[in-house]
């Protein structure tokens, strides 16, 4: 009877406490806003223009997208896979593709074009900016340096001899990275079979410093407040002596590096550096934090089959990544994944956070996702 009694109790309190409804829960979860698909494959990352428009670069095509989800205009550029496009406060987009820029003004009317012989090289050339508010087209045969304006400024061709200057091209180089600040202009340049190094130059084609990385298969540069530049490089081979390593420099030191950190993997992203102290960057289907000031590890947190290189959202400090089994990732600050949510293709590109919270995605089958982290909503309490 006791029993009885017990459990007839047990079943009342169940029925009568109330559902509580999906906006109290205390978890986090992702809502998709609005999707656009057959966009194509990214040849390089989604952008946000200065003009609040979204810019994907896909073969050799620039297609842009309003915040809407509307598809407003594509221009082709050239008859090359377009690299990474670099934005102007001027209203200009320069966009490089095989050893060329192409301007194209922001409603999508082309501008010049700065056209130069980079050899047998089939490769698209890589852009970055600089010192001296100038635009640097980096190629295996030479370093050019070119004004906002299309104006040719001045190269420098002889890459692995010192600062000489040559008319000799030296065969069988390859730009594996490059960056730029407002102090200088980084590029990882040497051979396979051979090794890279890491080089700083000045605005007039001074090289300031040189860093031996060996023989690598890959390596990212991302610059980052008071004049530091971050290099995840990934060995040809790991062993006791090559680990994957992320470096951090001073654009005008001596090329020593600031710090080091190294990890047993050999596919490092790039890292992606937050206000709030911290570099993260995957490897291993590992998603790490350093500390930005040392290097010293802050967590790791294993994350099966993850994939793009991380993004941050500076006001919830959280952080999204893709995987090669079609799902996005959320990871909270103390390393914990919070959700994660299936797409229609695998996330190879890195997630693009706006300053209003919201994730843009890109799929390899070519789908651009808005999405909506839902925080938990307020008890009341």
């Amino acid at each position: 009877m006791y029993h009885l009694i017990i459990l007839a109790i047990a079943l009342l309190l169940f029925f009568a406490t109330p559902n509580l409804p999906a906006e109290c829960s205390s978890e986090w979860s992702p809502r998709i806003i609005w999707q656009v698909p057959d966009l194509g494959k990214l040849s390089s990352e989604l952008q946000l223009g200065p003009n609040g428009l979204f810019y994907l670069p896909s073969g050799n095509k620039l297609v842009v997208v309003d915040e809407n989800g509307h598809k407003l205009w594509e221009a082709e550029v050239g008859g090359s896979e377009l690299g990474h496009p670099v934005f102007d406060s001027h209203g200009s987009i320069y966009i490089p593709g095989n050893a060329l820029i192409q301007e194209v003004k922001l409603n999508g009317s082309s501008g010049w074009n700065f056209t130069v012989c980079q050899g047998k090289s089939k490769s698209t050339a890589q852009l970055t900016t600089g010192p001296g508010d100038l635009l640097y087209l980096h190629l295996p045969s030479a370093l050019y340096a070119v004004d906002t304006a299309g104006h040719y400024k001045w190269m420098v061709l002889q890459w692995a001899r010192g600062n000489a200057y040559s008319t000799q091209i030296e065969d069988g180089l390859s730009v594996m990275a490059s960056a730029g600040n407002d102090q200088a202009v980084f590029v990882i340049l040497g051979k396979k079979g051979e090794g890279f190094s890491l080089m700083a130059l000045s605005q007039d084609g001074k090289i300031f410093w040189r860093y031996w990385l060996g023989d690598i298969k890959g390596a990212s540069l991302v610059t980052g407040k008071d004049g530091l530049i971050y290099a995840t490089v990934n060995p040809k081979k790991i062993d006791r002596l090559n680990k994957g390593t992320i470096y951090a420099f001073d654009s005008k030191g001596d090329g020593s590096p600031r710090w080091s950190h190294h990890v047993t993997y050999d596919d490092l992203t790039a890292p992606t550096l937050s206000e709030h102290g911290l570099l993260y960057f995957l490897a291993g289907e590992r998603l790490y934090s350093l500390n930005i000031d040392d290097g010293t590890e802050v967590w790791c947190d294993p994350l099966y089959k993850a994939l793009s290189r991380p993004s941050v959202d500076e006001s919830s400090q959280r952080v999204y990544l893709g995987t090669e089994d079609n799902r996005l990732l959320a990871v909270n600050p103390q390393g914990r994944m919070d959700w994660e949510l299936t797409l229609d293709d695998k996330i190879s590109l890195q997630p693009l956070i706006k300053p209003d919270g919201y994730l843009y995605v890109v799929t390899d089958a070519g789908t651009l996702y808005k999405i909506k982290d839902e925080p938990p909503a307020s008890t009341g309490d």
